[in-house]
C-alpha cells in the first residue's frame, strides 16, 4: 500500500518502485540492455506473482485459505535474500567470533581507477581482493608491526551510499593473530592493529606489479597518475565485531537498496535517502525515476558477485598448523566454506494466524504457471 510523504508524493518500497519504472526503462533502453539486465528484470518482475506458483495455506482452527506466490530467489531482487543473509550471520557469529576485541579495516580505490575496474570487473576485483589480503598478512606477519598471522573476512562491495560503482573491501579482522608457530596468540593494541599509509602503499604496489606482470596489455590502460595517488585504507575499533558483522550480512545476499522504502515525490523525482559514512549525518539526493533504476541495475547486476564477494580465513583458533598462505589451509575444516544447495527451495514459514495463535498447515501447492 501507498502512502503520502507529506510533499504531494508517495512513498514505495524499491521492488514495487521498480516494477512501476520498468516499462519506461525497457521502452527506452530496451536495444542497448545488456543481456545479464535483462536476465534480472525479468527475474524481479515474476517474483512473488502468479507466474511463479505458490503454495495454497489452510488453518485448521479458522476458514479460509491463505495463498504464498513463490519468490525468485535471485539474489538481485530486493525482495530476496533476507533469509540467506540471517542464516549467514548465524553461522558466521558460530564460527569466527573470538573473545577478543575485533578492527573493521576498508580498502578503497583512488576514482581514477574505478573505469578501469567496471571495464575489467573479473580480473580487477580478483587482483583488488587477492592484494588486499596479501598486504594485511604481510605487514602483520613483520615482526616489528605484530608478528602474527592473521584471521579475517572479507567482504566486497561495489556500490556507494549514492548507489553509484564505487569499489571497497571490508575486512572484519580479530585484534590479534597466531605467532609463526601457530602455538601462541599475539595480542594487537586496543585501538590500533596496523598502519594505514603502509597499508595503502603495499596494496598499490602488489596491485601494479601483479597487474603488470599478468596482464600487461590492461596495466597499459590505466591511468598513470592512480601509481602516484594514495590509496586510502580506514581502520577502526569494531567492538566483539557483532556489529561490524551484522553490517556486512545484509548485502551478501541482497543488493544495495535492500526493498526499503523510497520517496516518489510530487515532482517525479525519486527521494534516496542514506547516511553519510563520515559525519553519520541523514541526508539524501533525488534522481530522476530512470536513472534511479539505472543506479540499481548497474551496482546491482554485473558480471562477478552483484555486489559482494567473500574471503574467509580462520578467525577462531585453528586444530591445524598454519601455512604459508595463511592460519589454515583450504582443506582445513574451520576454513572451509558451506557448500550452496543449488536447486532446492527454500524452506517455507508457516502461516500463524492471529486469532488462534496457532501454526497453519501447507494444505497443498498451487499449479505452478509458465510464462511465455
Amino acid at each position: 500500500m501507498n502512502s503520502t510523504t507529506g510533499d504531494g508524493g508517495e512513498s514505495l518500497r524499491v521492488h514495487q518502485l521498480l516494477r512501476n519504472l520498468a516499462p519506461d526503462y525497457q521502452k527506452r533502453f530496451g536495444p542497448s540492455l545488456p543481456q545479464r539486465h535483462r536476465a534480472v528484470l525479468k527475474k524481479i518482475l515474476l517474483c512473488r506473482t502468479p507466474a511463479l506458483g505458490g503454495q495454497l495455506f489452510a488453518c485448521p482452527d479458522c476458514p479460509g485459505f491463505l495463498y504464498r506466490y513463490h519468490s525468485c530467489n535471485d539474489r538481485h531482487c530486493p525482495q530476496c535474500g533476507q533469509t540467506d543473509a540471517d542464516d549467514w550471520l548465524q553461522r558466521q557469529r558460530g564460527r569466527l567470533l573470538l573473545p577478543t576485541p575485533y578492527f573493521l579495516v576498508t580498502f578503497t580505490v583512488p576514482e581514477a581507477l574505478r573505469r578501469f575496474i567496471r571495464s575489467h570487473q573479473q580480473i580487477a576485483l580478483d587482483l583488488l581482493f587477492t592484494c588486499s589480503a596479501r598486504a594485511l598478512q604481510e605487514l602483520a606477519r613483520n615482526p616489528r608491526r605484530l608478528g602474527a598471522d592473521l584471521g579475517m573476512l572479507g567482504v566486497l562491495h561495489t556500490w556507494s551510499r549514492t548507489l553509484i560503482f564505487h569499489p571497497h573491501i571490508h575486512y572484519l579482522i580479530p585484534g590479534g593473530g597466531l605467532s609463526p608457530d601457530g602455538r601462541e596468540w599475539i595480542a594487537a593494541r586496543p585501538k590500533f592493529l596496523l598502519p594505514v599509509k603502509a597499508l595503502g602503499a603495499h596494496l598499490r604496489t602488489l596491485f601494479k606489479t601483479r597487474l603488470q606482470k599478468e596482464h600487461p596489455d590492461l596495466f597499459a590502460q590505466v591511468p598513470a597518475k592512480v601509481w602516484k595517488r594514495h590509496w586510502n585504507v580506514d581502520s577502526r575499533p569494531a567492538g566483539s565485531g557483532q556489529n561490524a558483522l551484522r553490517y556486512l550480512s545484509r548485502y551478501v545476499f541482497k543488493t544495495a537498496t535492500g526493498n526499503r522504502k523510497v520517496q516518489l515525490l510530487a515532482g517525479g523525482k525519486v527521494r534516496w535517502s542514506f547516511r553519510e559514512s563520515k559525519s553519520g549525518r541523514a541526508t539524501s539526493i533525488q534522481l530522476d525515476p530512470l536513472e534511479f533504476m539505472g543506479r540499481f541495475l548497474n551496482t546491482s547486476c554485473r558480471g562477478v558477485s552483484p555486489g559482494c564477494g567473500l574471503l574467509a580465513g580462520c578467525i577462531r583458533p585453528p586444530k591445524c598448523a598454519p601455512t604459508a598462505s595463511g592460519p589454515c589451509s583450504a582443506s582445513s575444516p574451520c576454513s572451509r566454506q558451506p557448500k550452496s544447495k543449488r536447486g532446492t527451495h527454500r524452506r517455507i514459514r508457516t502461516w500463524n494466524c492471529l486469532a488462534a495463535k496457532r501454526s497453519c498447515s501447507v494444505l497443498r501447492p498451487f499449479a505452478r504457471i509458465v510464462s511465455k
